[in-house]
């Protein structure tokens, strides 16, 4: 087998088990969609996308830049000894920014809270939203140490258990109990907690409350550049909810992210190849044949994440909108909102190409250019949400063609920024052929005068043997470089 063909094998086997993880992880909001939107009013689920959005927002400064830049410093260190430094810095940095960071909001929220994400300054829900913040962020340095040694078994082990304790208690809370929302965000502080516990074995091994003073500030140098764009790329995913809100009311933001949810499909994929190649390309890439691998890669990427987008937008929307018995998957009521699931998933698609296209800027340590590449996507999506929201009023789909216009002019401003300082003979010829087939199957069930299921099953069958005839990539080519040993 050639070097390349292996090193591909490889970064296919971790994003595979990191998955799983995923699946679990980010796949138990899919599970739990059908279960809230059959228990919850679509103005509630409004409300818990707001939080949501708000938590995925504090985690950006809870963790300040130091997860790539721990992995940027550990993985290449051979010696132990330093590697254990880099951890206790690192770690002794995070657990006293965290309580710091914690004990602000949990003081300062309850001020704002009614207007920003529509809950009472005196509800005990935002102590449950503290102590989700404060256990993720102990949590998550353990966990990226996993992925920095290669151990994704060990990540997907805490994730499951994570999962099952976070259902089982929503189903007690929520169903029985009750509780909604407040039933919502105690199972997840509950969870939040175990995890923490489950992933702490390493910090028994290896931590100690030791701070290095030159390598904190090395990582820092790294890492803190990284916030803005961190904290830019997370305001793409979120902030049009609290546009929504503001220009639509919570009852269009729980449509819009129960439509977003389905899209989770791709971000499954996606969020699974950049644990895995976040790693592969930090060891690699200074290879002389790096470059090349990584072409390959993409052409790989691309063929495999528009079948997830046919599959899901042709087949699986169809199937959630039909009724089993007296019971929809979908509460009907919700129906509305799977019209955004395309955009949100050819988005997420788009997003995982830039992702291909950065890799140059973190193996020659260009990292001040992250923030500029996510500021700008920040700044067409804002503007192209105000604009479609309140000049063309388009609805709460305005939202979902905002984020496919922001990864579209995000990808090509860091494609042509980074490849003078680091070239890739990336396949664009194939790529384009690619969306053509992608585009033609997908179009193919609207001009029928109804929907037929098997039609549409049919079409992501023949995805592949199209791409092999138009002469992208054959199914000889994915088994011989995915899974032949």
């Amino acid at each position: 087998m050639s070097k390349a063909a292996s090193s591909i094998k490889q970064l296919s086997k971790h994003t595979l088990v990191y998955g799983i993880g995923n699946i679990l992880n980010r796949g138990m909001t899919f599970l739990l969609l059908p279960f809230y939107t059959n228990l919850i009013s679509t103005e509630d689920y409004g409300v818990y996308s707001l939080v949501y959005s708000f938590i995925a927002l504090t985690n950006v400064f809870f963790i300040h830049g130091m997860d790539t830049a721990f992995m940027r410093f550990f993985i290449p260190e051979k010696d132990e000894n330093k590697r254990k430094q880099i951890l206790n810095t690192v770690y002794t940095s995070i657990f006293i920014s965290t309580f710091l960071l914690t004990a602000g909001i949990y003081l300062v929220l309850p001020t704002f809270s009614s207007g920003l994400i529509s809950i009472p300054p005196n509800s005990v829900m935002l102590l449950y939203l503290s102590l989700i913040i404060l256990f993720d962020a102990l949590a998550f340095l353990p966990i990226v140490y996993y992925r920095a040694v290669n151990k994704p078994v060990n990540y997907v082990l805490i994730v499951f258990v994570e999962v099952v304790i976070n259902l089982s208690l929503n189903i007690y809370f929520v169903a029985f109990q009750k509780m909604g929302l407040e039933g919502i965000l105690l199972s997840n502080a509950i969870s939040s907690l175990a995890k923490f516990l489950l992933s702490s074995p390493v910090l028994w091994q290896y931590f100690r409350f030791r701070w290095d003073r030159q390598i904190w500030k090395d990582i820092l140098k790294y890492g803190l550049p990284t916030v803005p764009a961190v904290f830019f790329l997370i305001l793409i995913s979120v902030s049009d909810r609290f546009l929504l809100k503001h220009y639509l009311g919570a009852h269009d933001v729980g449509l819009y992210a129960s439509g977003y949810k389905i899209g989770v499909v791709m971000a499954l994929l996606i969020t699974a190849f950049r644990f895995a190649w976040q790693p592969f390309y930090l060891s690699r890439g200074e290879d002389p044949d790096a470059p090349y691998i990584f072409a390959r890669i993409f052409t790989l990427f691309v063929a495999v994440t528009g079948f997830i987008y046919l599959g899901v937008s042709i087949v699986l929307v169809e199937l959630l909108k039909l009724p089993y018995g007296d019971i929809y998957i979908i509460a009907t009521e919700y129906h509305p909102g799977l019209k955004v699931v395309p955009f949100i998933l050819l988005g997420n698609m788009l997003f995982g190409l830039s992702q291909n296209f950065i890799v140059g800027a973190y193996i020659k340590k260009k990292t001040l250019y992250i923030p500029l590449f996510t500021g700008i996507g920040f700044l067409v999506n804002i503007s192209a949400n105000i604009l479609f929201l309140s000049v063309l009023k388009w609805g709460f789909l305005s939202a979902g063609y905002a984020l496919v216009l922001t990864y579209i002019v995000q990808g090509l401003v860091i494609y042509f920024t980074v490849r003078r300082f680091y070239p890739v003979p990336y396949n664009f010829g194939k790529m384009a052929k690619n969306f053509i087939v992608i585009a033609l199957l997908f179009f193919i069930p609207m001009l029928l005068e109804n929907q037929y299921l098997l039609v549409n099953l049919a079409l992501v069958i023949i995805y592949f043997p199209l791409l092999d005839l138009v002469g992208v990539l054959s199914l000889k080519q994915i088994r011989r470089e995915l899974f032949k040993h």
